[in-house]
C-alpha cells in the first residue's frame, strides 16, 4: 500500500483527480483512497502529523506501507527555477538542528536536493538557506520512522516560490498547476517504488504476528489496545531484529484493571 501525504488541499487535488481517489468520511480529517493508494492531508506545520499518520497506520495495519510526502517548497533565487521537482535526500530540522537522511533505494531520474523544515513561513528571500524550505518534512520523517522502515519514506517537492513577496501571490490555482505539471514524473516514481515495495520483507514476521494474536486472545484486548500492541511490537522489532518476543509476561488477567496493567508492562518492556 502507498500513502501520499500532503500538507495542503491545493497540493492534493491534482493527485486525487488523477488517481480517482474517493474521500473516506470515516476519518475526522481529509483522507482519500482507491485500491492500494491513499492520500492523507495533514495541514501546514507539525501539529497534526503524528495523530493523523498513526490513525491511518492503526486503521489499515498494512504489513508493508510506503509514505510519500508530495508538496510544494520554497527556494532561494539562483538555487532552482519555479516548477522544478526534486527528490529529497537530506532533511534538516531548523528547530532541533537534527538531520535526517531518507533512503533512496531506486534510480528515480529525479534531481535530488536537501530541504530545511522551518517552524514559520519564510518571506525574506530565504538567503540564509542553501536548501529547499518547507514546514513539515522533518516531522513526517520522524513520525513515520517510529513505525516503518526508513526506505519506505520518500519526499518529493516542487519549487513554488522564492520565499519573497511572491510567496503571498500563491493561490490554490497556482499550486494546482504546479502539481498538475509534474504528474507524469510523480506517477513514474510511485510505480518504481511500488515494485520495490512488493519485494520488501515486512517488519513483523509470521511468528511475531502469532505472538500478537496470542497475546490479544489471552489478555482479551480491545481493538485500540490491539493496535497499541502492534505499534509497540513494530518499534521493538526495528530495534531488535533477532530477538524473540517474550511470552513470560503474557498472563491471563482476572480483571480489566489487571489486563490494562499487564499490557502497560508489556509495552514498556517492548519500548525499553
Amino acid at each position: 500500500m502507498q500513502c501520499i501525504i500532503s500538507a495542503l488541499k491545493a497540493e492534493s487535488v491534482p493527485l486525487i483527480l488523477f488517481y480517482k481517489l474517493e474521500k473516506n468520511n470515516s476519518f475526522s480529517f481529509p483522507f482519500y483512497k482507491k485500491d492500494d493508494l491513499c492520500l492523507l492531508i495533514v495541514g501546514v506545520g507539525k501539529k497534526e502529523i503524528e495523530k493523523r499518520i498513526f490513525e491511518v497506520l492503526d486503521r489499515y495495519n498494512e504489513r508493508v506501507i510506503q509514505f510519500i510526502n508530495i508538496g510544494i517548497a520554497g527556494s532561494q533565487r539562483g538555487f532552482s527555477e519555479i516548477g522544478n521537482i526534486f527528490l529529497i535526500n537530506k532533511i534538516i530540522d531548523q528547530e532541533s538542528k537534527k538531520n535526517y537522511f531518507p533512503d533512496l533505494i531506486i534510480n528515480s531520474n529525479l534531481a535530488e536536493s536537501s530541504i530545511t523544515t522551518v517552524r514559520s513561513s519564510v518571506s525574506d528571500g530565504g538567503n540564509s538557506y542553501n536548501t529547499l524550505v518547507d514546514m513539515e518534512a522533518s516531522e513526517i520523517y520522524k513520525v513515520c520512522s517510529k513505525r516503518i522502515l526508513t526506505h519506505q519514506i520518500s519526499f518529493i517537492k516542487i519549487v513554488s516560490d522564492y520565499m519573497d513577496s511572491g510567496v503571498y501571490s500563491l493561490d490554490k490555482k497556482s499550486v494546482n498547476l504546479l502539481v498538475y505539471s509534474k504528474l507524469k514524473e510523480i506517477n513514474n516514481y510511485l510505480e518504481k517504488i511500488k515494485k520495490v515495495g512488493d519485494l520488501i520483507v515486512p517488519i513483523l514476521s509470521d511468528i511475531d504476528l502469532q505472538w500478537i494474536e496470542r497475546t490479544k486472545h489471552v489478555l482479551k484486548l480491545t481493538e485500540t489496545q490491539y493496535h497499541q500492541l502492534i505499534s509497540c511490537s513494530k518499534s521493538y522489532r526495528l530495534k531488535n531484529p533477532n530477538k524473540i518476543l517474550d511470552d513470560t509476561m503474557v498472563i491471563k488477567p482476572s480483571s480489566k484493571f489487571e489486563r490494562n496493567n499487564i499490557l502497560k508492562a508489556i509495552c514498556e518492556n517492548l519500548s525499553a
